[in-house]
C-alpha cells in the first residue's frame, strides 16, 4: 500500500549547481529508497531540474520475511561466528565511513531531507499499479532511479511516453560488474581498478542497460572498503545528474555494454553478509590498496569507460 504528501525541508545549501546550462525546466520524478545517500540524490535533482515528485520505496513484506530468514542461517555456527566477528570489529572502519559521509552529505551539520511541496509517494510495490498512476499524473520528461528493486512492467511500459526515458544509478561498474554489492565483491576478488559508477538506460535487465556515463571511484591512501563506499554515492549522484543533464540536452552517450560481466546475486553465488565488509577493509589494509595505488596507471589502463558528451575511454 501507498501513501501520498509532500513532505520534509528544503535542500540544504551545501550543493554546488552542476556547471553549463540550465536544465530547470526538465520535469523529473525520482525512484528511490528511503536513505540518507538517496535523499542527497533527491535535494541536487531539485536544484539542477524541476522536481515534481519522488517514489519512496520501502522494504515490501517478502523483504521482511527475508530478514527472519537470515537471522535463521545463524544457527549455523560458522555463519554466527562470522557475524560476532562483524559487529566486534567493523566499528572502527564504520567510524571513517561516517565521518566522510558528513562531510559529503551534511554539510554545516544539516541533514539531507527531501524537499517541501514535491509530491511523495510512499510505497512498498514499485512496480505496482500506484506508482504508476503517480507518474502518469505528474507527466515527467525523465526518471531517475537509484536503490529500488528492479523495474519491472508496466512501469516499463512507459517508458515510450517519457521524453528522456528512464535512468538508472549502478553502484558498480557496468558491464564488469553488474547486480548487488558489485563494489564491494570486485575487492573482495582484488579488483580496485573494477569500483565505480554506472548511469544507464533501464532496460528489463540487470544493470545492462546502454550505458550514458561511468566512472572509477576515486581510491585514496587510509581508504577502506567503508570511505570506498560513501564515495562511490557521491561520486555517483554527481554522475548522474551530469548524465541526465547530457541527455537532456541531446549530447549524452548512448553505448550498448559490450561484454556480460559478472552478475553479482544469491542466484549466481554471491550472498551478501556484514562481516565481506569487514573481510573487504582487511585486504586492503594487508596489501592491497598499496599494490593497486602503486600500480594504478597500469591497473586502470585495462578498463574501458563511457566519458561526457558522447566520449568513450
Amino acid at each position: 500500500m501507498g501513501s501520498l504528501h509532500a513532505s520534509g525541508s528544503g535542500p540544504g545549501s551545501g550543493a554546488t549547481p552542476l556547471p553549463g546550462g540550465s536544465s530547470s525546466g526538465t520535469r523529473v520524478v525520482v525512484l528511490c529508497c528511503d536513505g540518507l545517500y538517496q535523499r542527497w540524490l533527491v535535494q541536487r535533482a531539485s536544484q539542477v531540474f524541476d522536481l515534481v515528485g519522488v517514489v519512496v520505496q520501502h522494504p515490501p513484506a517478502s523483504v521482511q520475511q527475508g530478514r527472519l530468514a537470515r537471522l535463521k542461517r545463524y544457527r549455523d555456527p560458522r555463519a554466527l561466528l562470522r557475524q560476532i566477528q562483524a559487529r566486534r570489529a567493523l566499528p572502527p572502519y564504520e567510524r571513517l565511513g561516517r565521518a566522510l559521509q558528513d562531510r559529503l552529505f551534511r554539510p554545516e551539520g544539516i541533514e539531507p531531507a527531501f524537499p517541501a511541496s514535491v509530491p511523495l509517494l510512499h510505497t512498498d510495490a514499485i512496480n505496482g499499479a500506484e506508482t504508476v498512476a503517480f507518474l502518469e499524473r505528474l507527466a515527467p520528461d525523465l526518471v531517475l532511479v537509484n536503490g529500488t528493486q528492479l523495474l519491472r512492467e508496466p512501469v516499463l511500459a512507459l517508458k515510450p511516453g517519457l521524453r528522456h526515458g528512464i535512468v538508472n544509478l549502478h553502484t558498480g561498474l557496468s558491464p564488469y560488474s553488474r547486480g548487488a554489492n558489485c563494489n564491494l565483491y570486485m575487492v573482495l576478488e582484488g579488483h580496485p581498478e573494477l569500483v565505480g559508477v554506472t548511469v544507464h538506460h533501464i532496460d528489463p535487465g540487470i544493470d545492462s542497460g546502454d550505458i550514458i556515463r561511468s566512472a572509477q571511484v576515486p581510491i585514496e591512501p587510509g581508504d577502506n572498503f567503508e570511505t570506498i563506499d560513501v564515495r562511490s554515492f557521491h561520486v555517483g549522484i554527481e554522475l548522474l545528474l551530469e548524465g541526465a543533464r547530457e541527455l537532456v540536452e541531446g549530447r549524452a552517450a548512448r553505448v550498448p555494454q559490450w561484454e556480460q560481466g559478472k552478475l553479482f546475486l544469491k542466484r549466481t553465488g554471491y550472498q551478501y553478509e556484514p562481516w565481506q565488509r569487514l573481510e573487504a577493509s582487511r585486504r586492503l589494509e594487508r596489501g592491497l590498496l598499496a599494490e593497486y595505488l602503486a600500480n594504478r596507471e597500469e591497473r586502470d589502463g585495462v578498463v574501458r569507460l563511457v566519458g561526457a558528451a558522447g566520449g568513450q575511454g
